[in-house]
């Protein structure tokens, strides 16, 4: 991988603008155009009269218009365009045209068009787009592929500067992707000698740092790419001498051609610093956008449930058990803030207490959990049903898990979320081992895989750690929509089983 430590971040922005505009401005023609055939299916014979130049047809058309330009923004629609396979296009594809129509109900109902959009009208715009847009991405990459292929003039000219010894790693990991668009035009060893070889991948070996200077000095190069980490001193001549030359150097910080997950990985500045920042996943900002909406909306919702059941259940718990209605405590969320975290409390007083004495029944091993069948301290526990099961105010809080809704206030307040991981207590987290610490990587959540999974019937810490991290590393705004449907639907069978 490699990283251009000379130019700007913005002026890389606008070049991957103007380089992708083609693209945009099809991508413009083919949403409107859409939209026009669309309304003429849906009324064809009064189609000019009834639609063509009226005010709501224009505000659509802007609509439509500003949600491509949000995606610009928010999505990087194009990012890499050129070296998706035809099925990574057809992902692309479908998640871009999914954005662009949540960014337009958005924005028609915030200019309260909403009421007036016809939905077939934006049934079939929406089918149109994503075909006509899906086929002329794949034909028009395909003519820019043999286009560069047979005009080298169209690549930028790259030259390489590196060791022996890391010379076809190096290439190989330039030319990991099936498209590139610029053209290796040499290499340059730093230990060159006339016996070494005269090729590494079909590019020719040339010399020396020095051959390589009186060469850009005379020839067509765009860039330089140089890798020599066992030698800085050498490494930082040549990179004075080519910025003396005015050509722009592309430092190779970290080669990760041939490794298996090796996640994001993103140059930066830190201060006077320069700095290589890696992380497991990059998420596109519009979807941590719309998890922050569906967090907001969900806890409003959440919070005003819970008001109405307090009024029910805060009865019931203090006759039993005279106290807090809330109870609070202190649990890690992302990255081991430590914060409050609320519920309707469901057991006695002092069931904190009585936990060290219950531990040998605990049926998680190692302590990583508390989890144990019939608890004596869940309030009103003592009173069992024919079957001899327990059936205080307590299990039935628990069972339905009411206890749960004051959590949607940690949701508001940004130390929870609807979906994430189970939020550990401290206890719990002083006995981490280092693998475990992946669960705190993202924030906590209400629910959660482990959660729909049979959280009931899973005794294996390991196994919830399992659950989390396939979370994380496939999460997703659907994954999380999908979760809280299963949720409501579990909640509801223990509830009717009752």
């Amino acid at each position: 991988m490699v990283y251009n430590f000379n130019t700007m971040n913005t002026q890389d922005n606008r070049n991957s603008f103007f380089k992708h505009l083609d693209f945009i401005v099809m991508d413009l023609v083919l949403l409107e155009l859409a939209f026009y055939i669309a309304t003429w299916f849906y009324d064809r014979n009064h189609y000019v009269l009834a639609h063509i130049g009226s005010a709501p047809f224009r505000r659509q058309q802007i609509a439509l218009a500003a949600s491509l330009a949000l995606s610009l923004v928010m999505e990087s629609p194009y990012k890499n365009i050129l070296k998706r396979t035809k099925w990574m296009e057809l992902g692309k594809m479908f998640q871009h045209t999914l954005f662009l129509a949540l960014m337009n109900v958005v924005i028609l109902f915030f200019i309260h068009d909403i009421g007036i959009t016809s939905r077939m009208v934006t049934g079939y715009l929406w089918i149109i787009y994503f075909f006509t847009e899906l086929a002329f991405r794949l034909v028009w990459k395909k003519v820019i592929r043999n286009y560069v292929t047979h005009h080298k003039a169209a690549n930028r000219q790259v030259v390489i500067c590196t060791s022996s010894k890391e010379a076809e790693q190096l290439v190989h990991g330039i030319l990991a992707k099936d498209f590139i668009d610029y053209d290796v035009a040499g290499i340059w060893l730093d230990d060159y000698s006339e016996g070494m070889t005269k090729e590494i991948e079909d590019i020719p070996v040339k010399g020396n740092p020095d051959d390589m200077m009186d060469y850009v000095t005379h020839n067509w190069t765009d860039e330089v790419v140089l890798s020599l980490p066992h030698d800085p001193s050498v490494a930082e001549d040549l990179r004075n001498r080519l910025n003396l030359a005015g050509i722009p150097v592309r430092n190779v910080v970290l080669n990760l051609y041939g490794q298996k997950d090796i996640g994001a990985a993103y140059v930066e500045k830190m201060g006077a610093l320069v700095v290589l920042s890696e992380q497991k996943r990059e998420i596109p900002a519009y979807e941590w956008i719309l998890k922050k909406l569906l967090d907001i909306v969900g806890g409003i919702v959440g919070c005003i449930l819970t008001c109405v059941i307090f009024i029910f259940i805060a009865p019931a718990i203090y006759i039993k058990s005279p106290g807090p209605i809330f109870f609070k405590q202190k649990r890690v969320g992302r990255n081991g803030k430590v914060f409050n975290m609320y519920k309707f409390r469901s057991m006695y007083m002092d069931a904190e207490e009585r936990k060290a004495e219950l531990m040998k029944m605990n049926k998680v091993a190692d302590g990583m959990m508390f989890k144990m069948e019939d608890d004596p301290r869940i309030i009103g526990s003592e009173k069992k049903g024919p079957d001899g099961k327990p059936k205080g105010i307590g299990n039935f809080i628990r069972n339905t898990s009411l206890d749960e809704f004051p959590q949607f206030f940690n949701v508001l307040k940004g130390d929870m979320s609807l979906v994430g991981t189970r939020p550990p207590t401290l206890d719990e987290w002083s006995k981490y081992s280092e693998h475990h610490r992946k669960r705190l990587s993202m924030r906590p959540g209400i629910t959660g895989l482990w959660q729909i999974s049979g959280r009931s019937d899973i005794t294996d810490f390991e196994q919830v750690v399992e659950l989390d991290a396939r979370y994380i590393d496939t999460w997703t705004v659907w994954m999380d929509l999908q979760i809280l449907v299963q949720t409501v639907g579990k909640v509801l069978k223990r509830e009717g089983a009752e």
